[in-house]
């Protein structure tokens, strides 16, 4: 049981104690929990420069010492990346000891992916009228950065799409699952295995069968879990089905 996507208040979006994760992790029967807090500089971000890493690395050390002895603690990041703050994110990642590093996808054109997707597809009344091609481009400039560990929920737009049928979706952009996957492994990333969506509207965690299939046929081994954890009870919210689907396609899970 591993949860390696977990936010506390070093993150604009969570008011959790990272003491209170901890024991909600313990509680769950985790083996090992990391925490993986929001790291923005989007000037329209609300957690643009929010993260307090001196703070969040003082305390981090205190708490695994003080429950070593029922946890496994590790302290990662997860960095929205855009080109254009590039220097800025690699300096953040030489400056703090991360145990790992996620990187996600939170923005298209500068705009954040909730606002983009509601606009993209405010008139549409079909899915197929949708254009996400954007999305995939953005996504794959992630993955040429390279400098980091786990690439954090791959298909992520679909939480904030009022459409829940995604599988035509992932036929139409499965040119550009199939390059980014390819190079996820090239590289010797880790494919995220998000339970977030568990929670949302469509109902599935991220990425879909669909694409773990496809990266497994491409010689993905590797997958980390988390829960995307913000609030209580969501720490490793829906692993049951995780674990099966782990089983299902005979992944290996990440461990720091």
């Amino acid at each position: 049981m591993i949860d390696l996507h977990n936010h506390s208040l070093y993150s604009y979006d969570s008011k959790r104690k990272m003491e209170d994760i901890v024991i909600e992790g313990i509680s769950k029967d985790l083996d090992i929990l990391g925490f993986s807090d929001h790291l923005d500089f989007n000037k329209n971000d609300p957690g643009n420069m929010f993260y307090k890493g001196e703070n969040q690395l003082e305390e981090f050390s205190f708490l695994k010492k003080k429950y070593s002895q029922k946890i496994k603690l590790f302290l990662g990041i997860e960095s929205s990346y855009e080109k254009d703050y590039e220097d800025k994110i690699i300096s953040s990642f030489k400056k703090f000891p991360f145990d790992y590093k996620i990187v996600s996808l939170h923005f298209v054109d500068g705009v954040v992916i909730s606002d983009w997707i509601v606009n993209l597809e405010k008139d549409k009344k079909s899915i197929f009228e949708v254009d996400y091609e954007k999305y995939f481009i953005q996504l794959e400039s992630i993955v040429d950065f390279k400098i980091f560990n786990i690439l954090g929920h791959i298909d992520y737009y679909k939480k904030y799409s009022k459409f829940t049928n995604h599988r035509e979706t992932f036929k139409r952009y499965q040119n550009y699952y199939e390059r980014i996957l390819r190079k996820v492994i090239k590289n010797g990333n880790i494919l995220e295995i998000n339970s977030s969506g568990l929670r949302h509207k469509c109902k599935e965690q991220f990425p879909s069968v669909e694409i773990l299939k496809l990266y497994k046929d491409l010689g993905g081994e590797i997958v980390s879990t988390g829960s995307d954890s913000h609030k209580t009870g969501d720490i490793a919210f829906g692993f049951d089905r995780i674990q099966n689907i782990i089983k299902d396609f005979k992944f290996k899970v990440y461990k720091p």
